[in-house]
């Protein structure tokens, strides 16, 4: 648990409230948005007196006593402001026209909020922000959108599937990762997700707006919402995208090229033209050159989407196909997703929904961190070696004597002229040529995934809604690997064959109960939210290897898999099948006085069962305070300097505890005795015949 404080000068744009009292013309009307629904709580204003307006009811109707003579002012936030004169006319009927200023609502956790009325740190990226981004999966798209939020990806791969995305001040402090939350549900990652499905993403940076998700709010908390299909009259629209992206090795490591290697290896007395001479076939070998190339990234996106007053719907199908930078077809990644949503407003009091989505995924990678991997070898490899030789007179002395001595275990290229992988003569603790990393060994993962939100809103009375949201997330995966026996070098070979495989089953929900209430009273804005959530994981997977000289019936493609092992054949097997559940109780209570002092109180209590904390210690307490003052909304600032210098000037100050549960699985405060059990032989002293 870390309690923060921060104190931060924020440049935005903001609103006002209005008090209402009785004048001796009266004026009334409808007001409605472009696409004809009523505009709710509209402020209504007599132009130069601020004492005297009105807001607009349910219905978006208003009704107004004014001087003669006056002009309205009309105002909502997300909407242009209007000013028509009265004059004589006793109904006023008006359209606002949407607006992306700045007060606009972002998603808090367990509920919204205004922008300009914000105490803690939420970066906020729209739609907008991630269109045209020449990437496959939603973390990616926020790099450089949200100020303070770095992404960090630890592998290069195409099938990469869990982007970090953290705040820049908390990366510096630890590491673990916190999970995402799509639509209110906690997901395992945001690669399936298309940058083209995303409404908005949120990022709770401090510790006191993270602080409503308590145990797993370590590194802030990234909020994500999919898009919903907007009232249309009825109508649909269907749209159709296509990108085609071309992508390459970003960097070289600056590593000796050939000529500079020679010369570094002769002035520490180590290389001679007699030994050059030997080792070197005279041409300049590039590794990176040799093992990557520029490759292609293709994206299909389908939508369909529509909706009237009733309800909405989106839906969208999208497919990824991805060859990675490594030449070959052993590093890809394919996806195949739809995400699917809808919500009803079935009576004025109740509206329902869904958001679901479906991913089917495969990968293919090529090993790129470990010793001896495909990159190892190509920063390890030395300059004066070539990719391929051709005759395996030209390899070097240890290649030549495994070949004529176990010709199996020195390999060839057969999308290469099936010519030798060369390795270098020179240095003989070399991890080899990483072309033929790549290829000895076959790999594969795969699997689908399912994940899925429901909710009802109850709305039995003005400003209050009660949520009942239930989440799931369901997911099967695979994975297979082979290797055959090889020689390389003498530290890079294996007599033996491996192959192995594993099969994983999990399903997960989650159950939140949660209640918001916000009115405005004159220039009294109040919310409170209260709520329970209760989580329950499970996991079950199973795995089964093998290694030796001699482990199946046959060694051609078709007998690569488990099945096929021999009775005798050394097995390993596993199987854990895991659970964990965790029940949580949260609220927020939040003041606004006149749009310029605000403040706002967070609290959670997190507990989780045996699986993660003993029974003694499993509960955890997360409050968090904050405090905002809109100094612009000051009347010495707002009739003295003009709003084109200065739209917004707001001072925030905020502290709160998180946690981090992430780092613990397993039982970790259970102290275990591992048992070993010896077998002994026992030869008799005598036989009968």
């Amino acid at each position: 648990m870390i309690g923060t404080l921060a104190v931060l000068v924020a440049a935005l744009s903001g609103g006002w409230s209005t008090d209402a009292f009785a004048q001796n013309q009266t004026v009334s009307g409808t007001v409605i948005d472009e696409t004809g629904l009523p505009v709710i709580g509209a402020g209504v204003v007599v132009v130069g007196q601020n004492t005297i307006g009105t807001t607009t009811d349910l219905d978006g109707v208003y009704s107004l006593s004014v001087p003669a003579g006056s002009s309205l002012e009309f105002s909502c936030i997300g909407y242009d402001n209007q000013i028509i004169e009265v004059g004589t006319q006793s109904v006023i009927n008006v359209t606002m026209v949407s607006n992306n200023f700045i007060e606009e609502t972002v998603v808090i956790g367990y509920g919204v909020q205004k922008k300009s009325d914000l105490t803690g740190s939420v970066a906020s990226v729209r739609s907008e922000d991630l269109q045209n981004r020449s990437t496959t999966d939603a973390a990616a798209a926020l790099q450089g959108k949200a100020a303070g939020v770095q992404i960090i990806n630890t592998s290069g791969a195409p099938w990469f599937r869990r982007p970090d995305p953290r705040t820049w001040l908390l990366i510096q402090l630890r590491k673990p990762r916190t999970p995402p939350h799509r639509d209110g549900l906690k997901v395992d990652n945001i690669q399936y997700l298309d940058p083209s499905m995303i409404e908005s993403m949120e990022v709770l940076k401090d510790a006191a707006s993270a602080a409503i998700y308590g145990a797993e709010a370590g590194n802030g908390v990234v909020l994500i919402t999919t898009k919903s299909g907007a009232d249309q009259g009825g109508t649909s629209h269907v749209t159709y995208n296509f990108r085609l992206t071309n992508q390459m090795l970003g960097k070289k490591a600056e590593i000796f090229g050939t000529q500079e290697y020679i010369d570094y290896q002769t002035y520490i007395g180590q290389m001679t033209p007699e030994l050059l001479e030997t080792v070197w076939d005279g041409k300049e070998h590039d590794w990176f050159d040799e093992v990557f190339a520029p490759s292609w990234s293709q994206q299909h996106s389908v939508t369909f989407s529509g909706g009237n007053n009733k309800g909405h719907f989106f839906t969208s199908l999208n497919y990824v196909d991805n060859d990675g930078i490594v030449k070959g077809d052993r590093d890809t990644y394919n996806r195949l997703s739809a995400q699917v949503n809808a919500d009803y407003q079935l009576f004025k009091w109740l509206q329902v929904g869904t958001n679901t989505s479906f991913e089917k995924w495969a990968t293919q990678s090529v090993s790129a961190a470990s010793y001896g991997s495909a990159l190892n070898s190509v920063m390890s490899i030395d300059p004066l070696t070539p990719a391929y030789y051709s005759n395996i007179e030209d390899c070097a002395p240890g290649m030549i004597s495994q070949y004529y001595s176990n010709p199996d275990l020195i390999y060839r290229d057969p999308n290469h002229n099936n010519d030798f992988y060369a390795t270098s003569k020179y240095l003989s603790e070399a991890t080899g040529n990483p072309l033929f990393q790549r290829d000895r060994v076959q790999s594969s993962n795969g699997g689908i995934t399912v994940r899925g939100t429901m909710f009802a809103n109850l709305t039995p009375f003005d400003g209050f809604t009660f949520t009942s949201r239930f989440g799931y997330r369901i997911s099967q995966s695979s994975s297979h690997r082979y290797e055959r026996p090889y020689y390389i070098t003498d530290i890079s070979s294996s007599p033996n064959y491996s192959i192995s495989a594993n099969v994983n089953t999990s399903y997960y929900y989650q159950w939140e109960n949660f209640a918001n209430y916000n009115r405005t009273f004159g220039k009294h804005n109040i919310g409170a939210m209260a709520g329970m959530s209760y989580i329950e994981s499970n996991s079950d997977s199973a795995s089964i290897s093998s290694s030796g000289t001699d482990i199946l019936q046959s060694y051609e493609e078709p007998f690569l898999y488990i099945n096929y092992l021999l009775d005798d054949a050394q097995k390993s097997v596993g199987n854990a099948p895991s659970k964990s559940t965790q029940i949580s109780y949260f609220g927020r209570l939040m003041y606004t006085y006149d749009d310029r002092y605000s403040v706002q109180a967070n609290f959670r209590a997190d507990a989780f069962d045996s699986s993660k904390l003993s029974k003694e210690a499993r509960w955890g307490y997360f409050p968090s305070f904050s405090a905002g003052w809109t100094i612009s909304n000051e009347n010495f600032v707002r009739d003295n300097v003009s709003r084109d210098i200065l739209s917004f000037l707001k001072l925030r100050a905020s502290w709160g505890r998180n946690g981090n549960i992430n780092v613990l699985s397993g039982y970790p405060y259970l102290a275990t005795i591992s048992l070993k059990r010896s077998v002994v032989s026992v030869q008799p002293l005598f036989r009968r015949w």
